[in-house]
């Protein structure tokens, strides 16, 4: 074999390993790619920001004491299913909303995970379109 043989064999060889391995590995590195982009999503989520890309709640109440400001908002989705998103903040900082339950507005059902808070919710995702608030 001559050295071009050779430098080519293992260009081919390598070219196929990196295709194989990208096959292997890629679904979770794309699952692992869309958890942490769901977790950003949530984690920096505002009352605002929800309204703004799920449209006008059917409910939003704001509940304050001495150490806590809470804010309940009741949205429904693309199922006409309502979801309610509790917000909390401290009372000394109120303008910093911290999301802190997902669920359905009976308490019954909770949606815990990054996953299945977006799942009933994909507005909040910000990659569909602006739904458009439902007339009062």
């Amino acid at each position: 074999m001559t050295p071009t043989n050779k430098i080519v064999g293992g260009a081919i060889a390598l070219a196929v390993a990196v295709v194989v391995t990208v096959m292997v590995k890629g679904p979770s590195w794309q699952k692992r790619a869309q958890e942490r982009h769901q977790k950003s999503i949530l984690a920096n989520l505002t009352p605002e920001q929800a309204v703004a890309l799920c449209g006008r709640p059917i409910l939003d109440e704001i509940q304050a004491s001495q150490s806590a400001v809470t804010r309940r908002l009741v949205i429904r989705n693309d199922y006409a299913l309502a979801v309610e998103l509790d917000f909390a903040a401290a009372a000394s900082e109120p303008q910093k909303w911290r999301l802190s339950e997902v669920q359905d507005p009976s308490g019954e059902v909770k949606y815990q995970s990054p996953a299945s808070q977006i799942g009933v919710l994909p507005c909040l995702d910000g990659k569909q379109e602006k739904k458009p608030d439902p007339q009062p």
